[in-house]
C-alpha cells in the first residue's frame, strides 16, 4: 500500500470516529435537556378543601375569638385580600429541598389515619386560604404528646380553595403539595414547624404523607422526577410498612 493510500485511509478513520463521537455527545446532551424538562406531576385542586363564602354559619363569639386566633398566623402583609377578582394563589417554598422519603426525624408526629372531615379557612386578614383535617388514629408509630389509638386530631395545611359570592373558585397552591381526601387513609408525617416559619407547640402541620390505597402506596405529593418521596410510588403496603419500622427502630 502507498504512502498516499495510507494516509487516506487514516483521514477516513479520523473522520468516522469523529463524527461517531460527536452523534453520541449531542444524544447524551438531547437526553439530558429532556429530562431537564420533565416536571412534577400536576395538581388536582377538584379535591381541595373549600370554604365557601354563601355556606357560612354565623358563629358565636367564643368561636369566632378561636378561629381569628388560629388563623392570624396565616396572616400575609404583601398580600392583597382574596375577592372576587382574584386568581389562583401560587406560594412557592423549599419544603421538600431535601426532604427524605421517611422524614423521622423532621417530624414531630408520625400517626396512620383516616381522615374524617376536611374543611378550608380564610387567615385573619382574608389574604390566605388553609385547611384543616380530622385525623382518626389507627395506629401511632412517633409522637411528642399523648396520641392514642382512636383520638380524631386535627392536622393544617397551607392552600385550599375559595368559593366567592359570585360563585367563582379561588384555588392556593403550595408547590408539589396535595391535599388528603376525606375517607382516604394516610401515613402522615407531621410537624409543628410552620410552612412559614417558626414553631407552634400544639398546631401539627402536615409535612408529608403516604395514601394507603389496597396494598399499594401513593405519595400524597408530587415533587419532581427524582426525588426520594417518589421511590414508594405504586410499592406494596407490606414493604413500606416493614421500611418505616426499620427506621423507626433504628433512627436516634
Amino acid at each position: 500500500m502507498t504512502t498516499k493510500a495510507l494516509l487516506f485511509l487514516l483521514l477516513l478513520f479520523s473522520v468516522a470516529t469523529l463524527t461517531t463521537a460527536w452523534a453520541f455527545q449531542s444524544r447524551e446532551q438531547t437526553i439530558r435537556w429532556q429530562q431537564g424538562r420533565q416536571t412534577a406531576e400536576t395538581i388536582d385542586v377538584s379535591n381541595f378543601p373549600i370554604f365557601d363564602y354563601a355556606a357560612q354559619r354565623q358563629a358565636t363569639p367564643s368561636e369566632q375569638v378561636k378561629r381569628e386566633a388560629k388563623s392570624k398566623k396565616y396572616n400575609n402583609r404583601h398580600s392583597a385580600p382574596i375577592t372576587e377578582s382574584s386568581d389562583q394563589i401560587y406560594a412557592i417554598l423549599d419544603w421538600d429541598v431535601g426532604l427524605p422519603a421517611l422524614p423521622l426525624t423532621k417530624s414531630s408526629a408520625i400517626v396512620l389515619g383516616e381522615i374524617v372531615d376536611a374543611q378550608a379557612y380564610l387567615s385573619e386578614d382574608l389574604t390566605q386560604v388553609y385547611s384543616e383535617f380530622v385525623v382518626r388514629l389507627n395506629e401511632v408509630f412517633k409522637s411528642d404528646s399523648n396520641l392514642r389509638v382512636g383520638d380524631s386530631i386535627t392536622v393544617e395545611r397551607l392552600g385550599g380553595r375559595v368559593r366567592v359570592l359570585s360563585g367563582k373558585i379561588v384555588s392556593s397552591v403550595v408547590n408539589h403539595q396535595d391535599m388528603p381526601r376525606v375517607g382516604g387513609k394516610y401515613v402522615l408525617f407531621l410537624t409543628h414547624e410552620f410552612p412559614k416559619g417558626g414553631q407552634y407547640k400544639t398546631e401539627l402541620f402536615i409535612l408529608t404523607a403516604y395514601e394507603l390505597r389496597g396494598n399499594r402506596v401513593f405519595p400524597l405529593d408530587k415533587p419532581a422526577p427524582g426525588h426520594p418521596i417518589l421511590a414508594y410510588k405504586g410499592t406494596s403496603k407490606e414493604s413500606f410498612m416493614k421500611d418505616l419500622e426499620t427506621a423507626l427502630r433504628t433512627t436516634p
